[in-house]
């Protein structure tokens, strides 16, 4: 699960990883009359943390929005070279209108994005990319608004959901320091997950639910904690609703 969202990421791609707004209409197909349409694995407007309003939005545009910052991102040195992440260069050109489903909404301080779709993620390259000698990462962009900034990100590793149905599942919380060039600093947090679940029909589809936080305000010091859009244990209990209502017949 890179932070390329640390590489301005749109919010539209807050997602897969970060901003469009909203819910796109799209059906997993299937002969199977019975089978749940992918427009019904999403959360309900209702199930999602009070203050956020769910806003139009369609998965062509998330295509287009990773696109660009997968571009941007060949441009970028990351520190160590083998966490640069991969996963979404695999995952980002195979999503379709049929195959997927995304849902964002947004409150005054954070983005909410869940996507679900019947293409399968590599999450095991999330995590090369985010644990262990890679939970902390800086990446160097030689081109665009952040040519010579350090963006550094560490990545915290969260409880995967218990359900049954869950057959890898990678959550962390990254907390994300960027200085520029000419010394401001600017800071954001952000918690993301990846899990890939088996349907009762046996499908196996990826889950993705991630809560941006906005950038802060300029500042010339590093702040002493980072103010997550919201706790782990909120956020590790709406992945499990989330897998719930995904795995639900």
């Amino acid at each position: 699960m890179p932070n390329l969202s640390s590489v301005r990421r749109p919010a539209t791609v807050f997602l897969c990883a970060v901003s469009a707004a909203g819910l796109l209409a799209a059906c997993s197909g299937g002969d199977d009359e019975s089978e749940l349409p992918l427009t019904a694995l999403v959360l309900p407007s209702d199930a999602l943390p009070a203050g956020y309003t769910v806003f139009p939005a369609a998965v062509d545009e998330l295509v287009a929005a990773n696109r660009l910052t997968l571009e941007q991102a060949q441009s970028v040195t990351f520190e160590p070279a083998a966490c640069a992440p991969t996963a979404d260069a695999q995952f980002n050109p195979m999503l379709t209108e049929k195959n997927t489903v995304l849902q964002v909404a947004q409150s005054d301080t954070a983005t909410l994005s869940e996507l679900v779709s019947t293409v399968v993620r590599n999450v095991d390259a999330d995590r090369r990319a985010t644990t262990g000698r890679c939970a902390l990462v800086t990446a160097v962009p030689s081109k665009g608004t952040l040519a010579g900034a350090r963006i550094v990100t560490r990545s915290t590793e969260l409880p995967s959901p218990a359900a049954e149905a869950v057959e890898q599942a990678l959550l962390v919380r990254s907390e994300t320091i960027t200085t520029m060039p000419d010394g401001g600093i600017r800071t954001r947090s952000s918690l993301l997950s990846n899990v890939l679940v088996r349907r009762p029909d046996g499908t196996q589809i990826t889950l993705q639910l991630n809560v941006g936080g906005q950038d802060s305000a300029v500042t010339r010091e590093v702040p002493d904690q980072l103010t997550a859009p919201m706790s782990d244990e909120d956020f590790t209990a709406l992945v499990d609703r989330s897998v719930e209502r995904a795995t639900r017949r």
